[in-house]
């Protein structure tokens, strides 16, 4: 059993029996909370006060270093927040925002879609609608024929070749596990970015996984860091300021809330079982990730430009161990559909959740890479 713990649980142990109860007891928390403030506009932008967060989940607000970092805590979660950081830890896992933390006096305030898109999925999933099924599972190996991806020279490493051999190792303990399986490509060849999406859709998948490897000028960056796309009006984790392109509602937005969930799940499995780096949840407009009719994320599963880092990347055993990690979170994120679906809590009737924005259908004449890691 995988030793990842999704945010909402502070031990794998206990994490089937606890779902129902967790869930029933945060929609509880949530009717009973009072609030102790509104939501206010900061320079043109939707902010919630953290002290309405805290009622929410029964939390206790204290100051670590005072007017620079406060932690949101109760038995199950703890919440880290710097002031004007475009960040937050939930449970010792980092999470990019779209927006700084904004302190007004003693009080912070956390923009309403970071609230929504990162903070409501985890510690309310039985709140959010229509819970999907998980039986047929898209992989993407990234890159693949005259796209070698990132290179590493001195280990005669390319990404294509290790991302090709994670995904069918991948694909072989998912099938054992149950789960039916795809892939955007089985062999050494190209395969266009949006027509690995229009693969995924064609399959009728319910969940889609791009695997890659990354790079970084600095050879001592290690880790491994999982992307989702932006919900439409955020911009993306290394991008400032909203841009016209921000605001448009794509496809893969239907699925924010769950596509949050999986990140979490899998970047929680990875680096606890590869013992490596957590780099955290980051958003990015990936063309992969645009269109799809499904959740879906891309995981970055470790620096091949690292020369410690690369030399086990290029190893068979560790190849397995990453298709294990990612499986385990696979499982992990199954194990919380599952539970949600059986012992699914009651909408409180106080508070409606935040609604996921539809989409029109996909275009991929539409789609353009606004920025991709390696």
């Amino acid at each position: 059993m995988s030793q990842a713990n999704p945010a909402w649980f502070p031990n794998l142990r206990h994490h089937y029996r606890r779902v129902c109860r967790t869930t029933l007891l945060l929609s509880g928390m949530l009717a009973l909370a009072t609030l102790h403030g509104a939501d206010t506009q900061i320079s043109g932008l939707t902010y919630r006060p953290l002290p309405d967060i805290a009622a929410r989940y029964g939390m206790k607000l204290s100051w670590v270093t005072p007017g620079k970092t406060m932690v949101a805590k109760n038995d199950y979660c703890t919440l880290e927040l710097d002031v004007n950081d475009r960040s937050l830890v939930l449970n010792g896992q980092p999470m990019a925002l779209g927006f700084p933390i904004v302190a007004r006096g003693d009080t912070l305030y956390l923009a309403k879609l970071d609230f929504d898109n990162n903070i409501f999925p985890l510690l309310s999933p039985g709140e959010i609608p229509g819970v999907p099924g998980l039986r047929r599972i898209v992989l993407d190996p990234g890159h693949g024929g005259k796209d070698t991806g990132t290179t590493n020279d001195s280990l005669k490493a390319d990404e294509k070749t290790n991302t090709l051999d994670v995904a069918l190792r991948l694909a072989d303990l998912l099938r054992k596990r149950g789960y039916e399986v795809a892939l955007t490509r089985t062999t050494d060849v190209y395969v266009e970015l949006t027509d690995r999406t229009a693969i995924a859709n064609r399959a009728k998948g319910d969940l889609y996984i791009s695997i890659h490897f990354n790079n970084a000028p600095q050879k001592s960056v290690t880790g491994i860091e999982t992307w989702l796309l932006p919900p439409a009006g955020e911009p993306p984790s290394n991008i400032a300021k909203v841009r016209d392109v921000d605001k448009q509602v794509l496809p893969g937005n239907r699925y924010d809330f769950w596509n949050t969930i999986v990140a979490f799940s899998l970047e929680r499995a990875a680096t606890r079982e590869l013992d490596t780096d957590d780099r955290g949840l980051k958003r990015e407009h990936l063309v992969v990730l645009k269109g799809l009719n499904m959740p879906g994320v891309l995981i970055e599963c470790g620096f091949l430009s690292s020369p410690s880092e690369g030399a086990k990347i290029i190893s068979p055993d560790y190849h397995q161990k990453i298709a294990a990690a990612i499986a385990d979170g696979i499982d992990l994120y199954k194990a919380t559909l599952d539970q949600l679906r059986t012992n699914k809590a009651p909408a409180p009737t106080r508070a409606a959740p935040p609604s996921p924005p539809g989409a029109a259908p996909h275009r991929p004449d539409d789609v353009n890479e606004v920025g991709s890691p390696n």
